[in-house]
């Protein structure tokens, strides 16, 4: 059983090691984030090669070189040779570095997960890298269930409004969010009803 987390690393120096398709997906993922991103790889997907002459990652088209993860917060081992993974696991032992490889053949300290985002909103499916392809599926499934990010905006701002509201009663609070947060209010936004579920935090805020 692994620990569920979400890691900030924003301005943090991240490795990804190889530079393929799977590179490029964990490359992405880390500039979404933010992260300050190093690529070490001797061939380089268009993507890649992309992201490099646009400045927004350091591509270093060569072998790996123990040295690559000095000052790093984590780094990912995406490559299709087992010793080069192994010894990338072995060089983040040395250094204290967070660990994941794309293989079975490397023990990771962590696992990507499958990741839905809509704005702010996170949610992250894993099977433990027993099946990825059912984390995909899932994935896929709550893609079609959620909105597009706009309750949890709206929510964002009303956090401010009802903290004005009630500043000295937690327990007006929680009372308020208990009554507005309901299956009925995430049906609303589904359906785009965005007119109803203010009169729903109007009634909320009075009642």
């Amino acid at each position: 059983m692994r620990y569920p987390v979400f890691l900030k690393l924003e301005d943090k120096l991240c490795v990804v090691v190889g530079a393929g398709r799977v590179a490029e997906r964990r490359v992405r993922g880390l500039c979404d984030a933010r992260a300050r991103v190093r690529v070490v790889g001797v061939t380089a997907t268009e993507g890649i090669l992309k992201l490099a002459d646009e400045g927004v990652i350091h591509l270093y088209q060569r072998a790996f070189e123990p040295s690559d993860l000095d000052g790093s917060a984590l780094v990912i081992a995406s490559t299709d040779h087992v010793d080069v993974n192994r010894a990338v696991q072995a060089a983040a032992k040395c250094r204290g570095i967070l660990f994941c490889g794309a293989d079975r053949h490397t023990d990771s300290d962590f696992i990507v997960p499958a990741v839905v985002r809509r704005g702010d909103l996170q949610v992250a499916i894993s099977t433990g890298g027993n099946s990825p392809a059912y984390a995909r599926l899932l994935r896929r499934e709550i893609e079609a269930f959620w909105d597009d990010g706009q309750l949890l905006d709206l929510m964002a701002d009303l956090r401010r409004r009802v903290y004005a509201r009630f500043p000295n009663a937690p327990e007006r609070r929680q009372a308020f969010w208990q009554q507005l947060v309901t299956d009925d209010t995430l049906a609303l936004a589904r359906k785009g009803k965005w007119a109803e579920i203010e009169e729903r935090i109007e009634v909320c805020l009075s009642s």
